[in-house]
This record gives structure tokens, C-alpha cells and sequence, in this order.
């Protein structure tokens, strides 16, 4: 059979389409990704801006048109943490429902730790593992033992957000709001040595590592990262601006105006895990929710 699943999350929108044969993907024939910020403004304005809106509809728009190429027999759409906050969110899905008939699903921070595991478990034999989620709104860590969901949780940072902390140079007052938060959690979690990756940010800076222009998915999968090497990209682009990212990386699309905010993020996690090195999977929510080929009621959020 053949399923495909897109994630909304707060930065990008991605599109996978594959052949399943018991339940295992057999050939991806879509594998799509447009940064639309969707989350742009959420916490100074509570809601999605009409330019991020427009921009998500017309990259929705383009996926739908994808979809009417392949005979799906599962179409699984996801949204993440802008969406359970902004307050027009329905409204807009709504919207979105009405001119390309893809039915949205506002999942929990449970949900994307539940399929995220599966999606990464597609592509590591590893059993035990922690996990960690960067996204546009918030990141998720997860805990896995003998391949099951040990615990998880979602703090309220990701790159988007700590992008608008930055320009209003409240980044230091914020970070330690949302950790000392977790830090009960952040604690059970020390020391992690090894840390898996998933999601656009760290896809990105495992590509930008690589110092490839074009994102080259097969070289990012299973790239590893020491910690000491993230700190030295972190400081060496502190101070570019999203054109000088976009100069030395094209790849980097949209993602140009956050990616210096996510290797901040990356960062201050690691040291507080006491990371010593990371390896970056491709694999993740998308790809879980691809093999489930729904959402499973508990993991809707209301």
C-alpha cells in the first residue's frame, strides 16, 4: 500500500509519501520540505500572522496537488505545539480543509514523542537511546529503553521562539524560565552522553557541518556531531546574519533566520545533559505517523 503523512510543525511543513509492505517502508516516492514560519510572532501575538498562514496554505496547497499524483490509501496530517496555542488555529485549518481537502489532526507533545520514537526506531538498531526534538515552538526529549518509551516531555522552546527571544534580548531570562521548569525532568535525563537527533534544526546543522551547499540526506543520516564541535559552530556563527547563512549555505532556505537560534538551543542542551556527542537521524514524526497510517484518538489534542 502506499501512505503518506505531513507534519505542521512551527518552522516547516514536510511531506512524505512511501510503499509499505508490512508494515515496513519499502521505497519513498515523496519526501518534501517548506520552511513557512508558521510559528513567526506566536508569543508576542498569540495566533498565526496572515503572511505565515499564507504561506503554509499555498505549501499545503502544493502537497495536496503531490498527493492527487499516487493512489494513497492513508493520508495522515499532524500539527504540533504553534498549533495548540495559537488561538486561530482551527479557524485556519478549517481554511486549509476547505481548498485542499487535507484534514489536519492537532496532536499532544505526547503524540510527538509516541511517533517521533517510531519514526527513529525505522532507522537504528539501538535500543536504548535519548532523543532529542527540536522544533520551531517547542523541543521534545525522549527516553527509550529496550525500545520503549521510557518517558518524555515538551518544554515551550524551539527555534522560532528563541529567535523572537533574541531580537527582544530576552534570551537568558527565558531559557532559564523554561528550565528551571524542567528541571526535574533535565535532571533524570544527566548524564547523556549519546544523543539522537531529529527534526529541521539539527538535520541542518548536521548538513552545515558536512559544509555541503545542498542538503544531501544520505550523508546526514547517522552523521555524528561532538559536543565540542557544536559549541565551535555555535560561536563561529554567532554573529551571521541570515543573508551570510544563506550565503555560505543555500540549502538553508527560510531556515536561514532561525538556525543560529537552534544551534544556541542545541547547545545549552547538550551541556546541561552533559552531551559528549550527538548522531542525527532524517527519520522521525512524519515517518512514524507514515507507518501508523492514523492518529490514534488518546494523541488528539483537545
Amino acid at each position: 500500500m502506499i501512505n503518506a503523512s505531513i507534519d505542521i510543525g512551527s518552522n516547516s511543513i514536510l511531506l512524505l509519501i512511501a510503499k509499505l509492505n508490512e508494515g515496513k517502508i519499502v521505497e519513498v516516492l515523496e519526501n518534501e520540505s517548506q520552511v513557512t514560519g508558521l510559528g513567526r510572532n506566536l508569543d508576542e501575538t498569540g495566533e498565526f500572522i496572515p503572511e505565515a498562514m499564507k504561506d503554509s496554505l499555498n505549501a499545503l496547497a502544493d502537497y495536496a496537488n503531490i498527493l492527487k499524483q499516487y493512489d494513497v490509501n492513508n493520508i495522515v496530517v499532524t500539527a504540533t505545539e504553534a498549533s495548540r496555542v495559537a488561538a486561530n488555529a482551527s479557524s485556519f485549518f478549517k481554511e486549509v480543509y476547505e481548498k485542499t481537502g487535507l484534514e489536519i489532526k492537532i496532536i499532544t507533545g505526547e503524540a510527538e514523542a509516541y511517533y517521533s520514537t517510531k519514526g527513529i526506531l525505522l532507522g537504528s538498531k539501538l535500543k536504548d537511546m535519548v532523543i532529542m526534538d527540536i522544533g520551531g515552538a517547542s523541543t521534545e526529549l525522549i527516553k527509550l529503553t529496550n525500545s520503549n518509551l521510557d518517558f518524555s516531555f515538551s518544554m515551550p522552546v524551539g527555534a522560532v521562539r528563541l529567535t523572537n527571544w533574541f531580537e527582544k534580548n530576552i534570551v537568558n531570562e527565558k531559557m532559564h524560565e523554561a528550565f528551571n521548569l524542567f528541571k526535574d525532568q533535565l535532571s533524570n535525563l544527566k548524564p547523556t552522553k549519546q544523543l539522537y537527533c531529529v527534526a529541521g534544526t539539527m538535520t541542518s546543522v548536521a548538513n552545515m557541518d558536512l559544509e555541503n551547499k545542498e542538503f544531501i540526506e544520505n550523508q546526514v543520516h547517522g552523521h555524528q556531531i561532538s559536543y565540542s564541535r557544536i559549541c565551535d559552530l555555535s560561536e563561529k556563527y554567532d554573529k551571521y546574519s541570515p543573508e551570510q547563512f544563506l550565503d555560505e549555505f543555500p540549502f538553508l532556505g527560510k531556515r536561514s533566520k532561525t538556525i543560529r537560534a537552534g544551534l544556541y538551543l542545541a547547545k545549552s542542551i547538550c551541556e546541561m545533559l552533559s552531551v559528549e556527542n550527538l548522531e542525527v537521524s532524517t527519520y522521525g514524526l512524519r515517518y512514524g505517523t507514515l507507518i501508523e497510517g492514523e492518529v490514534k484518538n488518546e494523541f488528539i489534542f483537545k
